[in-house]
């Protein structure tokens, strides 16, 4: 008894190793490019949590609403780990909208570039350490062979692999989500000793200090419990009802690393909160921050009309998928309907529906609030559908090893899952590094495109030329994007001053200017570019047209080149902002 306990522990420990070998490459390689239009708010924002730490003024470690404090103490590890002493030069809090943090790090020796990469490192430990407490805890619920698959399949999705990547909060979130989930699935469904609903508690805790979207685990719980009253046992329903809620009250006292791990709620609870669930709720429902709309108005609360959010939010999970994803939601969906008692044990279907549950919920959440409707929101639902589509697939090789004797040595079994891992990490290498612009072959176009991918190539084209260091360059989002990668001036061309037609700084700040360099790829969701696009194109020639996955991405213009009229253009669509009442 006791060689065959021992001889299964091994063999887990051997299959976390095999998982790891497989999943860690595709997430470290190549890790500090791109940097994307977000990244360059949170390496500062990181850089003002690790100066406020250090100089114990806990109350100023709000930066956003998200909070985001799981990502802030990413770049503070980083910020120890690459320039621990930035916390003694006394020179406090940088804005995040401005290029100072970048200019005082030069000023020490010191690149921003290399920060991004120590603590994106850190998270990518921190994401695979993950995966693989979710294997461990997915292979009590599910045969091992269907857990292997499940996570290795999500991790390596390339649309989760690409902003898994990156300082966004999303990955980190997503993990968290999955990871707390499995272990309540594990507590009520196949081992009720405590540690797996302190797990849950603590990563629900950790979810909501990265991003407060994850609040839906908590209906998800609770229907989970509520579910649980009908089962059929010897138990009364009183019984039932009150293990429900000493479930909830031990997992929600788990979920209190909220507050360990976020000094601020230590020195200043009623701020930390208002400025997270306030700020959410609004921008959730009015489309804005409190800072904007006041206050929150109930009244004023305008889901968007019919499902046309949730279909989009679907779509471009539909559009930024793998077929190896599709097929497998279709097996899962399958097992859902199977009488195979053999094989299909109880957990394995409630896990799948769950799971689809969980899925489900973020879309429908992001689908019918205002505000923003970025793809990467709903993360955590690719890695739901991803974990469903691997648990898929492993059950229809069991199946097909039932009828093949072939297919039960261990070389085909292990040939026919490594054909599969290596299909998912086929279809994103064309799109390395930017594996979140994947599409698959039947969409019209990327779900996430002009993020910041290509400036990076920019720069470094730039950066190539004679006394690099003295060039200046004007770049439409160009910081962090741009200016991590290039050793001379960036200034940064602002879309708001685009979009208000302030033309006199525009022109004032282009012909100070050695060269311009443009994002023609946000056309689409940036209209107000073309204001500028449009006078260029046919007038004068790029010095340099850069090109991803077949799209014309970056212009760069010699600013010598181009001409007066051009200007003139530009200046004659100028207006003067209007008074403020």
């Amino acid at each position: 008894m006791r060689t065959g306990m021992d001889k299964n522990k091994w063999n887990i420990w051997l299959t976390i190793l095999v998982l790891l070998v497989l999943i860690a490459p595709s997430h470290v390689i190549n890790g500090d490019t791109p940097t994307t239009v977000d990244e360059p708010w949170w390496v500062i924002s990181g850089s003002n949590y690790y100066y406020a730490l250090t100089h114990r003024d806990f109350a100023n470690t709000l930066y956003d609403y998200h909070p985001a404090v799981t990502t802030t103490w990413i770049v503070t590890a980083g910020m120890l780990s690459y320039f621990p002493e930035y916390r003694g030069f006394g020179q406090g809090y940088f804005d995040v909208r401005k290029p100072k943090f970048e200019e005082f790090l030069r000023e020490n020796g010191k690149e921003a570039i290399d920060l991004v990469r120590n603590s994106r490192l850190i998270q990518t430990a921190l994401i695979l350490a993950l995966a693989l407490l979710g294997f461990y805890l997915l292979q009590l619920l599910v045969d091992q062979r269907m857990a292997f698959l499940a996570v290795a399949l999500a991790m390596l999705d390339p649309f989760f692999l690409g902003h898994s990547r990156l300082l966004n909060h999303e990955g980190m979130l997503a993990m968290f989500v999955l990871v707390s989930f499995l272990g309540m699935q594990v507590y009520l469904n196949k081992d009720r000793r405590l540690i797996y609903l302190l797990i849950s508690g603590a990563m629900f805790g950790c979810a909501q200090l990265t991003k407060s979207s994850s609040v839906v685990v908590i209906p998800l719980f609770g229907l989970i419990l509520f579910v649980g009253l009908f089962r059929q046992n010897e138990r009364s329903t009183g019984a039932k009802i009150g293990d429900a809620v000493k479930t909830f009250v031990a997992w929600f006292a788990a979920a209190l690393v909220y507050f360990i791990l976020w000094p601020g709620m230590w020195v200043a609870p009623g701020k930390m909160l208002s400025g997270v669930y306030g700020n959410a709720f609004s921008y959730a429902f009015q489309g804005a921050r409190l800072d904007v709309t006041r206050e929150l108005q109930p009244s004023s609360f305008n889901l968007a009309a019919g499902f046309d959010g949730v279909f989009q939010y679907v779509w471009s999970w539909v559009d930024s998928s793998t077929l190896i994803t599709w097929f497998g939601l279709v097996f899962a969906a399958f097992i859902l309907f199977s009488k195979d008692q053999q094989r299909l044990t109880a957990p394995i279907k409630s896990t799948l529906a769950y799971l689809a549950v969980l899925g489900g919920l973020f879309i429908a959440m992001f689908g019918v609030a205002q505000g923003r409707n970025s793809p990467h929101y709903i993360l955590s639902s690719y890695v739901a559908f991803n974990v469903m589509a691997g648990i898929g697939w492993g059950y229809m090789l069991l199946r097909a090893q039932s009828r093949w004797a072939w297919l039960s040595k261990t070389y085909a079994a292990i040939s026919a899952v490594v054909v599969l891992i290596a299909l998912q990490i086929g279809f994103g290498l064309p799109y390395a590094p930017y594996y979140f612009t994947y599409k698959n072959p039947f969409a019209a176009q990327a779900a996430t495109l002009g993020y910041g991918e290509g400036l990076s190539q920019a720069a470094e084209y730039l950066a190539e030329k004679p006394k690099a260091q003295d060039i200046r360059a004007y770049v439409y989002n160009g910081m962090g994007t741009f200016s991590f990668y290039f050793p001379g001036q960036t200034l940064v061309l602002k879309r708001v001053n685009v979009f208000n037609d302030d033309f006199v700084t525009i022109t004032t700040e282009l012909s100070s200017s050695d060269y311009l360099v443009l994002y023609p790829i946000t056309r689409r969701i940036h209209p107000e570019t073309e204001k500028i696009l449009g006078e260029l194109e046919g007038v004068v020639e790029p010095e340099k047209v850069i090109y991803v996955n077949g799209l014309e991405y970056i212009q760069i213009y010699r600013v010598a080149d181009i001409p007066e009229s051009v200007y003139e253009a530009l200046l004659k669509k100028h207006k003067e902002p209007e008074a403020q009442p």
